[in-house]
């Protein structure tokens, strides 16, 4: 089985027999939620239990690797905003106004996230 990863959904790929052809033909054969791992019905009809516990597996796999991804952001994230304040001087002006609308956005989300967690 093979997966495609599309927006927060994963394609199930599966390769099916083509008679005619003689070889194998990869087939579209649902798709799993990357955030719940949710199964859709056309999934859930078409693979077996040993496949929906490959699928489960490989979402949990996921799922880790995203929380080490944003870990990783999380950790880099002081000097990414040194990086971006050293390069805001010579940004377009436009862009520079729309991005920091957006940064300073997001600062008061994480502000209101560390106050409501007592980290500051």
């Amino acid at each position: 089985m093979h997966f495609r990863i599309r927006g927060n959904n994963v394609q199930l790929i599966k390769s099916v027999l083509n008679e005619d052809a003689g070889r194998t033909k990869p087939t579209l054969v649902g798709s799993a939620n990357l955030l719940t791992g949710h199964l859709n019905e056309k999934a859930e009809a078409a693979l077996s239990d040993e496949e929906k516990a490959l699928v489960a597996k490989w979402l949990e796999r996921r799922q880790i690797l995203n929380r080490k991804k944003a870990e990783v952001e999380i950790l880099s994230l002081a000097e990414t905003m040194t990086a971006a304040a050293k390069l805001l001087p010579d940004m377009d002006e436009d862009l520079g106004r729309e991005v920091v609308a957006e940064v300073l956005l997001a600062a008061q989300d994480f502000r209101r996230v560390a106050r409501k967690h007592q980290l500051m």
